[in-house]
């Protein structure tokens, strides 16, 4: 039983033990790198790398094949890159291992690295990530220079300087040194931009590749100085950079293999991280900048003018960022106007929701106390409007009830409120109560109004309603209080004979 049982647990968590045979594997190196003599080093070193390199370029042919579309791009590019890459280090290991010799600069093996370059900076930008408004993709491409600006100060005072200066025996050589710092900049600015855009559903393996290609730059990187300072020797532990890097490329596709990515990559909200992204090479290159002027007292001219590039560059992203946030508050005040709107405002008609008509009763039922102004509140209820539904169906009905509140808001005066309370019911609110000659005036121009004849989809819709009258005649008046007076106001005259005005002081009498 114990056997088919770890059988199966190696087929649901093959990738947690390839991990970690991966970390053994790198402690075993880096323990190799420490402990063997300049021989051993050699061998194990160059041999390693190679390996490294070529077991990424596989696993990422397995991923390619297990995907489509952009995904199987991106791993594509990331093989012929580990290709690439291990393509050069199999030139260096014949002129080292099997020759014996120094390796020529420049050589084929230079070829191989620097080609590794373009492969690996296009798998990145391959990689699907959340889609981006022109705006979002202005302020991205700002970060970008902003992180490659600071990693070009970084690089210039602790290897591109030291490259530059020490030269080199001929123009391609110089420009070939030259690329490989300058190479390293570009993939970390890239990685950096591109991992804030990356849904947290298809990001490990990302950061798995990231993490490998970073590690493979610092490792490039520190070879450059120690080479262009002639301090470089065997027992380096940071060459551990390149066999690690690749074997961490290699995990990331594996894991894809595992886990493959489907459908399209889902919005992303902006996070601290991307909002401190671009900041941290700022910092970093304001560090060494400060760094260098305490200790050799002057700043060469290069750092200078790009740290003010840098500068320029952090305050046309804040400005940027003040843009944005003053379009967020318009958007932020508009969509409160719209929830405002909303919470008073019937959906279907349009019209004000008992709500508003209730603070509205309130109102003026408040301001008419010092004077004994009373208000009229009228309840009409649409007669038969349940045999609409039932004949031509609820679509009717609802062109039936935003026609009706069309009419009910042409027919009041301007300082007065329509409101729709619910279903088939409406109010309205007579701020200044007119005298009774115009009561009766405003009661039959909704009643006229109510009349006319509806079309809706074709046939004839005959709408009528029955109107209750109600006056507020205390000061202890509220408007749930006229309500229930002007609705038994508005059946008293529904059993009259529907299609009428009731008032509530003729039912009391």
């Amino acid at each position: 039983m114990a056997a088919p049982r770890l059988v199966t647990n190696l087929r649901v968590r093959w990738w947690s033990v390839a991990c970690g045979v991966a970390m053994a594997v790198s402690v075993a190196f880096v323990a190799g790198l420490l402990t063997g003599g300049a021989g051993a080093y050699t061998y194990l070193d160059n041999i390693m790398e190679t390996i490294s390199a070529f077991f990424a370029a596989s696993a990422c042919v397995v991923a390619a094949v297990r995907h489509s579309g952009r995904v199987r791009l991106a791993w594509t590019l990331m093989a012929m890159s580990a290709l690439s890459w291990g393509f050069g280090q199999s030139v260096w290991d014949w002129f080292q291992i099997v020759r014996g010799v120094q390796v020529p600069f420049p050589s084929a093996a230079d070829a191989g690295y620097l080609l590794a370059v373009p492969f690996a900076i296009g798998s990145v930008l391959a990689f699907p990530v959340a889609s981006e408004r022109a705006r979002t993709f202005i302020r991205t491409l700002l970060d970008g220079l902003l992180i490659a600006v600071g990693l070009l100060v970084v690089s210039w005072d602790t290897t591109l300087g030291a490259v530059y200066r020490a030269g080199a025996t001929s123009p391609m050589g110089m420009v070939l040194s030259l690329l490989y710092p300058v190479s390293d900049v570009a993939i970390v600015t890239m990685i950096l931009v591109r991992l804030s855009r990356v849904p947290r559903t298809g990001r490990t393996p990302l950061l798995f590749m990231a993490a490998g290609l970073m590690a493979a730059a610092v490792a490039d990187s520190q070879f450059a100085y120690l080479t262009a300072s002639n301090t470089y020797g065997f027992g380096n532990v940071l060459d551990a950079g390149w066999v690690v890097g690749y074997i961490l490329v290699g995990l990331g596709a594996l894991r894809t293999v595992q886990r493959p990515l489907h459908g399209r990559a889902p919005s992303v909200l902006p996070s601290r991280f991307s909002a401190v992204l671009p900041y941290v090479p700022s910092a970093a290159a304001l560090g060494v900048t400060i760094a260098q002027k305490t200790t050799t007292g002057n700043i060469d001219e290069f750092t200078f003018w790009t740290v003010l590039s840098l500068i320029g560059l952090v305050l046309v992203r804040q400005y940027l960022l003040g843009l944005d946030n003053a379009r967020l508050l318009r958007s932020l005040s508009a969509r409160e106007r719209d929830l405002a709107h909303q919470a008073h405002h019937d959906a279907l008609t349009g019209m004000p929701n008992r709500k508003f008509f209730h603070d509205s009763v309130a109102y003026a039922l408040e301001r008419g106390k010092p004077s004994r102004t009373p208000c009229v509140v009228m309840f009409i209820d649409l007669d038969e409007f349940k045999t609409v539904n039932d004949t031509h169906g609820h679509g009717a009905g609802d062109r039936v009830l935003v026609a009706v509140a069309e009419r009910l808001q042409g027919a009041v005066r301007p300082h007065d409120v329509a409101a729709r309370l619910g279903g088939d019911e409406f109010a309205i609110l007579l701020n200044r109560a007119p005298d009774a000659a115009q009561l009766e005036a405003i009661g039959r121009r909704i009643l006229h109004s109510l009349r006319e004849p509806l079309v809706i989809d074709g046939f004839v819709c005959s709408t009528r309603g029955t109107v209750g009258v109600a006056i507020s005649e205390r000061s202890a008046d509220t408007c749930d209080e006229l309500l229930r007076r002007a609705d038994i106001a508005m059946y008293a005259a529904k059993r009259e004979g529907k299609d009428r005005v009731g008032m509530y002081s003729e039912v009391a009498a």
